[in-house]
């Protein structure tokens, strides 16, 4: 549409340059300026109508998208305040049922910083090195059990690290 304004100019020049001495040319090629002006100005209007349009639709959306945004996170906290409660829970209840395993008599779980801490008796700190990866991954598994999905490091009675569970759920011991 602004081509067709910008014709319109371009004939009104050409016919006031052509018909320079008489009247009706002179009014006729004012007339053409005036339609040609007219068009340019009815499409930079709407053109302008649209891009406010699509500026405000995006700054919705931008708005939108930042809201919903903020809302998972604190979601995400929410769901993360719940596992940290689940986790603790859990802990709690395997210490009191492995005080009544023969071999896992004396283990105390514990969730902190989003991993469990596992508190190991002297008598397996005693144990070969075998024996205490063979116990070690029988309490990764029993919170693999509970679907636990956290890591698992393992502490002697002084709070020094023995061990910890591997990315590929195997048992890493410390010498």
């Amino acid at each position: 549409m602004m081509i067709l304004g910008f014709l319109f100019l371009l004939l009104a020049v050409w016919y006031w340059i052509r018909n320079r001495d008489r009247k009706g040319g002179k009014i006729s090629a004012l007339l053409l300026a005036v339609v040609g002006l007219t068009i340019i100005g009815f499409t930079h209007a709407d053109n302008v109508d649209k891009q406010r349009a699509a500026e405000s639709s995006s700054i919705a959306s931008s708005k939108k998208a930042k809201s919903e945004s903020i809302s998972e996170s604190k979601s995400e906290s929410r769901d993360q305040a719940m596992d940290d409660a689940t986790y603790t829970a859990l802990a709690k209840n395997l210490t009191s049922q492995m005080a009544n395993d023969s071999t896992l008599n004396g283990f105390k779980i514990a969730y902190k910083d989003s991993q469990f801490e596992v508190t190991v008796p002297t008598e397996v700190a005693a144990m070969t090195d075998n024996e205490q990866k063979e116990v070690y991954g029988s309490v990764i598994n029993l919170l693999e059990s509970h679907n636990a999905n956290a890591p698992v490091s393992f502490y002697d009675q002084n709070g020094n690290p023995v061990a910890r569970m591997t990315l590929s759920g195997g048992v890493k011991l410390y010498k």
